[in-house]
């Protein structure tokens, strides 16, 4: 059998951005999946009855040009659709809902006057402040070797630059809140909402040293500019267009095939052994799992340096969330004095659902103690508002993020846990939408537990590494030097676990498969 350019294991979508890349450029490849389906954690599959569901991602942020061009995602069959309101933030009673519209008239106005202009101005002054540190972070631009902390730190062209700094890498979301939106009365709904931003892909408080980090992260905004939109079928839409590319061009994408070894002879990767002893041989190997996923399942612990093992140990994988889907009879409807919102169909797309910091601070020192939170934000999303395909006629679905899942209890308490909070995640969008249970005719509660089972994840953890500050920028890299290389000639990490680290940005597949490409396969 003649030795394939590039096996890749892990058709998620930065394993399938490799793919095509390298299928690109003439290059042999393999898509090696374990699952029967391609995505991952961006993929879309019926679970609940004639419904295409989404256990992952659901919203697709601007991505970087380069990307876009590269992987051709609507000539491979990829279909776009526009948010009118791309979210919604509700905070506890009492206070204004904030809504974020594609129409940037209509976003000033509300903001202008339904939030006024020292609001308005205070987003504005947080906006320009995060700028810089989120330049540095290097969220979407392609192929970029990222830098320490200490280094980014150092080279800050002034001290105002550097007092930036070091607050976003050790000061927590608070910190930055605060100096903005110092009143917890006037500023009740951008505080809740910039706290919620600062906590879902970590395991902190707002109120933790590091938070301010994941904020920022966040918060950062693609120099390509564009805006939130949707994938008509679902995200799953996405990585399947990559897939059609990746077989168009003489590739291979293999489902239901699991890795259970990489094949090592000499101190380099040569390939890899099936589930069944089946080995295949190519190049390079690209993994898009994680570290611990890669380093300590499919190799044997003496290949690789010991204070390398050591600290892919340390990196913290936690998934401290439920994730609940729903099939619905029908469009739930806001209640009490959130009716007003029910004139414009589209507030009720989706966005979040979020208690005040001090809660949110209370609920996750709950989770560190094995309890349930008392106030549990919520992300939620009723996608078949703007793409009724994803469910059958008369039908919709509806999906939420329920944090502060307590993930480090003992395992035998963790199912009764997950109910019990996914019972909580319901009775709190029934504080907006009081005919929200009334509309469920079937639903399925995943907890980090099954992503961990389903996609191979450790702990569940869909950031691969969570956004803390000293496991993003060059922590993320396995290798000085490299983005992407790893200590064994010849195997590559080509998924979140690299810089610039989680969401569905492309990147770290089509940063890999670029560097793949001039280091290794010319």
């Amino acid at each position: 059998m003649a030795e394939t350019d590039a096996i890749i294991i892990g058709a998620g979508h930065n394993g399938l951005a490799a793919g095509a890349v390298l299928a690109k450029a003439g290059h042999s490849v393999i898509v090696l999946e374990k699952n029967g389906y391609v995505g991952g954690m961006t993929g879309t599959r019926e679970i609940l009855k004639g419904c295409r569901n989404e256990v992952g991602a659901s919203c697709l942020f601007p991505l970087a040009k380069e990307v876009t061009d590269a992987l051709d995602f609507e000539g491979n069959g990829a279909e776009f659709i526009s948010l009118p309101v791309m979210a919604i933030n509700l905070p506890n009673s009492g206070a204004k809902p904030l809504l974020f519209y594609t129409n940037p008239l209509k976003q000033l106005t509300h903001l202008l006057f339904d939030h006024g202009p020292a609001a308005m101005l205070g987003f504005i002054r947080l906006m320009r402040f995060c700028k810089y540190p989120a330049a540095v972070m290097d969220r979407f631009t392609a192929g970029r070797l990222p830098k320490t902390m200490d280094e980014l730190i150092a080279e800050a062209p002034s001290e105002a630059a550097r007092e930036q700094l070091e607050l976003v890498f050790k000061g927590s979301a608070m910190d930055l809140i605060n100096r903005f939106f110092p009143d917890p009365v006037k500023h009740q709904t951008f505080r809740a909402l910039l706290s919620f931003a600062a906590i879902q892909s970590t395991y902190k408080g707002p109120l933790s040293p590091g938070s301010a980090f994941c904020l920022v992260y966040t918060m950062a905004l693609n120099g390509n500019g564009g805006l939130m939109r949707r994938v008509k079928g679902g995200m799953g839409a996405l990585p399947e267009a990559l897939e059609r590319s990746i077989i168009a061009k003489g590739g291979e994408v293999r489902l239901k095939q699991q890795v259970n070894r990489i094949v090592v002879e000499g101190g380099r990767a040569v390939g890899v052994e099936l589930r069944g002893g089946e080995v295949l041989r190519a190049r390079v190997v690209l993994s898009n799992l994680d570290k611990p996923a890669t380093f300590t399942r499919l190799l044997d612990e003496e290949q690789l340096p010991a204070q390398f093992l050591k600290d892919v140990r340390a990196i913290e994988h936690k998934g401290a969330w439920v994730h609940l889907l729903f099939k619905l009879n029908d469009l739930p409807e806001y209640g009490g004095e959130w009716a007003f919102l029910n004139k414009d169909i589209y507030a009720r797309f989706g966005g979040a659902m979020v208690p005040d910091p001090e809660q949110m601070q209370e609920s996750y020192e709950a989770c560190g103690r094995g309890e349930l939170p008392a106030h549990v934000p919520i992300a939620f999303q009723i996608p078949t508002i703007v793409d009724p395909t994803l469910a059958p006629e008369g039908f919709h679905i509806a999906s939420a993020y329920g944090f502060f899942f307590p993930c480090d209890a003992p395992n035998s308490e963790r199912g009764k846990l997950r109910d019990e909070m996914a019972e909580q995640v319901i009775d709190r969008i029934c504080q907006y939408m009081p005919n929200f249970r009334n509309c469920i005719v079937e639903k399925a509660v995943f907890s980090s537990d099954h992503f961990a089972a389903m996609h191979g994840a450790t702990n569940g953890d869909f950031t691969h590494g969570l956004i803390h500050p000293d496991q993003m920028l060059a922590a993320r890299s396995a290798v000085e030097g490299s983005a992407h290389a790893t200590p064994i000639a010849g195997l590559y990490l080509c998924g979140a676990a690299c810089h610039p680290g989680p969401g569905v940005t492309f990147l770290p597949g089509y940063g890999c498969a670029n560097e793949v490409m001039k280091t290794e396969l010319g």
